[in-house]
């Protein structure tokens, strides 16, 4: 590795997987190791079905491009946002370079980053090719060359041309501009602003998983089971953004935290971000009840959802925790949920969930503060 490569590497590569290591951590962990059976299906199985829904499905492919386009942007806003900091400034003198070995760097670093998607992209461009899907995969590789060769374009007119303004992915609290004095909504559009392309892939596995295992079922226990422990852990993924939101709202909205609101206005507040939050998947159950979901199941699911996220909200507020420490509470709730499900039924875990966050919100809200950890 040139001492350049060295430089690029640890300016850029290092420091995004480091950041994302949660995220891609969860993601491998959600598609190879917790789902191992589906209707009797191995993985091997399943992630040939997958593949084949996305090259037969036309929403399906479309739905897939846009979680890949939205990962895209995420690389290329990650490095145009290093390159914007002071500490970055010594990049620019890599203007002495040839253009055609600035793009060079830029496009073998770009192709690193998007690594964890190239590796599912060519899977499914092979499977294309052997089943002879040629639109789909005519697209999907269009798709490829024009991120690989279009995002170092952007990265070598940003180096050559520093005062040049391309959007950031960096939210900002803007005086001149009037926030809503809804709180939920301050929250949700963080979500937004900041973790899309998580939110997007969240609600694209909750939601096609409770629909397709939905509309195939035969209405029995087991099947409504089943699907309730992948609806489950969809639910669960939310936690990152409740474990993000934890410290936004400790840096950005100290004001709003300490203006002089009820406690059970605050709760309400935090059920309502909730609602807001998992809407796809409550339009989801909407859609498939009673067709093909029970009312009484569908009710059950929608309040496990908001009530799993209040108790995931109320604990965030015992400490302020790594994502590492959060996602062993995640799997806690995960397999503790299942547990009582099959003791006892979901309408008792929506209880239970219910009490332990009431109690825990009480205590905890106006004791906490953000420590390292």
């Amino acid at each position: 590795m040139s001492p350049v490569s060295k430089i690029l590497y640890k300016s850029f590569i290092r420091p995004f997987y480091r950041e994302n290591a949660g995220t891609f951590v969860f993601v491998f962990t959600m598609f190879f190791f917790i789902v191992g059976t589906v209707d009797g299906a191995g993985l091997f199985k399943y992630h040939y079905t997958l593949i084949k829904g996305i090259l037969h499905i036309k929403l399906f492919l479309a739905g897939i491009l846009l979680l890949w386009i939205f990962y895209v942007r995420k690389c290329a806003l990650f490095i145009i946002d290093c390159m914007r900091q002071p500490a970055y400034q010594f990049l620019f003198i890599f203007r002495i370079l040839p253009k055609q070995q600035q793009y060079r760097l830029f496009f073998v670093t770009n192709v690193i980053l998007f690594l964890p998607m190239t590796i599912y992209v060519l899977l499914v461009i092979a499977e294309g090719i052997y089943l002879g899907t040629w639109p789909s995969v005519i697209l999907i590789v269009i798709f490829m060359i024009t991120a690989c060769l279009f995002c170092p374009y952007l990265h070598i007119r940003l180096l050559n041309n520093p005062g040049h303004k391309t959007t950031g992915s960096t939210f900002r609290l803007n005086r001149n501009h009037s926030l809503s004095v809804f709180y939920p909504n301050i929250l949700l559009r963080s979500v937004f602003k900041l973790q899309k392309l998580v939110w997007l892939g969240i609600k694209l596995f909750t939601c096609s998983f409770l629909y397709f295992m939905a509309v195939n079922n035969t209405l029995t226990t087991d099947d409504t089971r089943i699907t309730f422990l992948f609806f489950s852990f969809g639910i669960l993924a939310n936690g990152v953004f409740v474990n993000r939101l934890r410290m936004f709202e400790y840096r950005y909205l100290a004001f709003y935290r300490s203006l002089p609101v009820p406690r059970i206005k605050r709760l309400i507040q935090y059920a309502c971000f909730t609602l807001l939050l998992l809407l796809p998947e409550i339009i989801t159950l909407g859609f498939i009840t009673p067709a093909h979901l029970g009312v009484h199941d569908a009710v059950a699911f929608g309040g496990y959802a908001v009530t799993t996220l209040l108790l995931l909200i109320a604990i965030s507020f015992i400490r302020q925790m790594a994502l590492k420490h959060f996602v062993r509470i995640l799997l806690l709730l995960f397999f503790a949920g299942y547990f009582i499900m099959l003791c006892s039924g979901i309408p008792f875990i929506c209880i239970l969930f219910m009490i332990c966050a009431v109690l825990l919100f009480h205590f905890a809200y106006y004791q906490f503060e953000a420590t390292a950890s």
